[in-house]
């Protein structure tokens, strides 16, 4: 064989690397680890009384951390409907915030209880933004690690982490619109009143009409972004996994593109169907609950009295931005 047809191995190198790049995470169920793949098990089984070792070298941690991502979000789903029930289908249905309000007082007991609000929330939470980085930095370092990356300019050089998918960057943007939400609606009343209980529907509508401009963007933005994470990570959950990272422009191209095969023929009609349904369920669910946030409460109007009284001096003295508010 002539030996111009033979391929360099620089050159195989490259395109395994390129073809690598084009990775994306996934759960443990459904991709086998990489590890499994070339290197024996060396856990321990229970033939010999031993035990699935739970180390950075083994592979229990992207299944353990996988399920904590995946169940962490049931609780959080739960009070998101409870949510969406009270702040938007209720308002729509009464066409009136203080019809509504009563509500939301009958279910506010479900998830403000002593302790239950911590473990239907806070924990979840953060266990899903902590399990989810984690598995990104466990999975980029394996990579590494098989491809013989040793150092951290190394790995940086030849993209061994995977990128930000759409998914995730939706969740980055979502938290801190969650912190700024908890801030002024559970954070400052209990500071500034010890609780929140005078914290309802009216509240919020005299928190958008004193400010306007800030809370329609805000809670345009905080409710778009909530919903659509919330139905990609699900139709990821369910098998629809719309929401990858993208090729960029300027992206160096695939081992498919290398070896003659288009890209963008790739994507099957099945994948654009999904495409279609989750990306409308998302446009769907967030432009129902934005009608009744923003056009029913939101344009209820200022409070009166002592009450009205009370709420600006809550909103004046939330942290950083109250001056504003």
């Amino acid at each position: 064989m002539p030996s111009h047809d033979i391929p360099k191995l620089e050159e195989i190198d490259t395109k395994s690397i390129i073809s690598m790049q084009e990775l994306d995470p996934s759960p443990v169920e459904d991709t086998p680890s990489l590890e499994g793949e070339y290197f024996p098990q060396t856990e321990p089984t229970a033939q010999n009384g031993g035990y699935p070792k739970l180390g950075l070298s083994g592979h229990r941690w992207d299944t353990w951390l996988t399920r904590i991502q995946r169940y962490s979000t049931y609780p959080p789903t739960v009070f998101t409907i409870l949510h969406f029930t009270n702040t938007s289908l209720i308002p729509l249905v009464t066409r009136s915030v203080p019809a509504s309000e009563s509500y939301l007082l009958l279910t506010r007991p479900i998830y403000q209880a002593p302790g239950l609000e911590h473990l239907v929330l806070t924990i979840p939470v953060l266990a899903h933004i902590i399990s989810g980085i984690a598995l990104r930095n466990i999975r980029g370092a394996r990579r590494a690690r098989l491809y013989g990356a040793e150092t951290r300019a190394q790995r940086d050089s030849l993209y061994f982490w995977p990128r930000v998918s759409l998914q995730a960057r939706s969740g980055y943007f979502v938290v801190p619109l969650i912190g700024l939400h908890v801030l002024v609606n559970r954070y400052t009343p209990l500071a500034v009143e010890g609780g929140s209980s005078g914290v309802g529907l009216a509240y919020v509508a005299h928190g958008i009409a004193r400010s306007p401009m800030f809370w329609n963007a805000f809670y345009f933005f905080f409710v778009t972004a909530s919903v659509w994470h919330f139905v990609g990570g699900w139709a990821t959950w369910m098998g629809w996994r719309v929401t990858t990272a993208r090729k960029e422009r300027g992206q160096k191209p695939s081992l498919d593109g290398l070896l003659g095969f288009s890209d963008s023929t790739t994507r099957s009609k099945r994948q654009r169907k999904m495409w279609w349904v989750v990306n409308g369920v998302a446009a769907a669910g967030a432009a129902f609950w934005l009608a009744g946030a923003l056009g029913i409460v939101g344009r209820a109007g200022e409070g009166a009295g002592w009450e009205a009284k009370g709420w600006n001096e809550m909103y004046s003295q939330v942290p950083m931005i109250g001056a504003w508010l």
